[in-house]
């Protein structure tokens, strides 16, 4: 399998540094622009399927890439941005330190899905495509936490909190490619 794994483009909630979580935002102007920028660069790409996570953001941004190659779209929640709980909606730089240290820990106790869980959902996604889509070249357009955890998972595998010290972050509407 060929799988290129792809973060959203960018929202207003990006650009002001806006927790989402699973909020439905859609592309700002300059989100729609940064994703047909990856779109040009994946044009002669020969798609066999797109999945793509069910918020609005990554709908679209699939959508922008998907004009290129007109192939079915499959949306699926195990795709869906982290769970933030508490802190969606929230203004990142109005947080206090305590607050800040609580996100970064996934605490439970703000209603945020931890790290372990992301990395589950991750892995179940990636171990079906392996199964069902073997000899295709996939493109997965999700979320940043989802992303890395991909990433991680071409790379290393198993989980181990180790490899979270490593794990590599996209930007809005990057992509990259494994071969698996």
């Amino acid at each position: 399998m060929v799988l290129y794994v792809m973060r959203h483009g960018t929202t207003v909630w990006n650009e002001i540094g806006r927790s989402q979580g699973r909020s439905q935002n859609r592309l700002s102007k300059n989100g729609k622009l940064v994703a047909q920028a990856s779109a040009q660069k994946l044009k002669d790409v020969k798609f066999d399927i797109i999945f793509s996570s069910p918020l609005c953001r990554t709908i679209q941004t699939a959508n922008i890439v998907n004009k290129y190659h007109n192939v079915k779209i499959l949306k699926d929640d195990r795709l869906i941005e982290f769970d933030q709980g508490w802190f969606t909606g929230k203004l990142v730089k109005t947080l206090t330190e305590e607050q800040k240290q609580a996100r970064i820990n996934r605490d439970p106790k703000y209603g945020m899905e931890n790290l372990k869980a992301v990395y589950a959902r991750s892995r179940n996604f990636f171990d079906y495509l392996k199964e069902n889509y073997n000899d295709k070249t996939v493109l997965v357009v999700t979320h940043n936490a989802i992303a890395s955890c991909l990433d991680l998972i071409t790379q290393y595998g198993d989980y181990d909190n180790e490899h979270f010290k490593v794990m590599n972050h996209f930007d809005n509407a990057e992509f990259k490619r494994f071969e698996i």
